[in-house]
């Protein structure tokens, strides 16, 4: 199964059920249609080849005249020696199988700290480069790992100042991210499905203060106002998964950020008390149910304590900021692919 991977910091600081007598989707429709025949159940886990179990070797065979065969008595007076009685025959770990990345297409659903002018649908929300100061694409978190790792961009869905929960069914640029719109957006522009997939989005929720919830074990989501954070991640990640079964997925970990007022001094608080730690468990938790893996953001090195040198308002990463991120993202799936 996959595991939590985490990193430190460098030297540099769908509807998938639709509603009865709604409209056609447009250019969404086919998506929708393949996804509404997919029950919004929980993903079966996928065993690795390696953990199948292996097949017991099968009975040697005695010949009959080996039964008359003699032992020699001074074989029968030979002596192990002890050194070598003692060895064990052991057997090495198997080497996770190292698997090329190279042309693997990306495509990400974040907010706005994963957006990009001219990367994104035409109707999404945009931050960089206008508000921030990451000039170029290939300089944002993802822009790098891309450029380590020989991936290329599918399709970038993420729109600024957008939650996971929300209208599920909602179909504009602001749609949120367990909406059938935007995870429909994860397609090429030429239809093309991606090979992998980031998801890095939950921090508008944590400041909205919208309610956490608990997640326990994968259930039935349902269409609709889905305001529960943990219900929306899980429906999100339901809707990947049927409409891209091939694709590698990664929940992303959330960045510390400032308080309400701005304030970096101290783990923000949200007002229903809650963390940025305590969202950060609760995808890791529902990523590791829907056999995803985790890039562990929230350890890479960036803290309340050195938001102001990472960040250019506490939120949102500078590009040195940036360049921690996307190397953890790196080692993350580098690792995570046995390289």
């Amino acid at each position: 199964m996959k595991k939590l991977l985490k990193c430190s910091l460098p030297a540099v600081a769908f509807a998938l059920s639709l509603s009865f007598g709604m409209p056609a989707l447009n250019a969404h429709a086919a998506d929708a249609a393949q996804m509404a025949a997919v029950q919004t159940a929980p993903a079966a886990q996928v065993v690795p080849a390696d953990a199948a179990v292996q097949a017991a070797p099968a009975a040697q065979v005695v010949p009959a005249d080996a039964a008359a065969q003699v032992v020699p008595a001074d074989a029968a007076a030979q002596v192990v020696p002890a050194d070598a009685a003692a060895q064990t025959a052991a057997v090495p770990a198997a080497a996770p199988a190292t698997v090329s990345l190279q042309g693997k297409k990306v495509s990400i659903l974040g907010d706005s700290i994963s957006t990009f002018t001219g990367t994104m649908p035409a109707d999404y929300n945009i931050f960089y480069p206008e508000s921030g100061d990451i000039p170029n694409a290939s300089q944002t978190w993802w822009g790098q790992l891309l450029t380590n790792t020989g991936m290329v961009l599918c399709r970038n869905a993420s729109s600024a100042n957008t939650d996971v929960t929300g209208n599920s069914l909602a179909m504009d640029g602001s749609a949120p991210g367990c909406s059938i719109r935007r995870i429909a957006d994860l397609k090429g522009t030429d239809g093309s499905n991606p090979d992998v997939i980031l998801i890095y989005m939950g921090i508008n929720d944590f400041a909205r203060s919208r309610t956490l919830g608990s997640f326990r074990a994968p259930g039935v989501q349902t269409e609709g106002e889905v305001m529960t954070f943990t219900d929306a991640y899980e429906l999100m990640l339901q809707k990947i998964k049927a409409l891209y079964p091939s694709a590698s997925i990664y929940c992303c970990t959330l960045l510390e950020r400032c308080d309400a007022y701005g304030n970096t001094g101290a783990p923000a608080v949200n007002q229903n008390g809650d963390t940025v730690a305590d969202f950060n468990a609760q995808i890791s938790a529902i990523a590791a149910a829907y056999g995803a893996s985790v890039i562990d953001f929230y350890n890479c090195g960036i803290n309340y304590t050195n938001l102001s040198l990472f960040t250019v308002d506490g939120i949102h990463p500078t590009w040195i900021g940036a360049g921690v991120l996307g190397q953890c993202a790196t080692q993350a799936v580098l690792s995570s692919v046995g390289m």
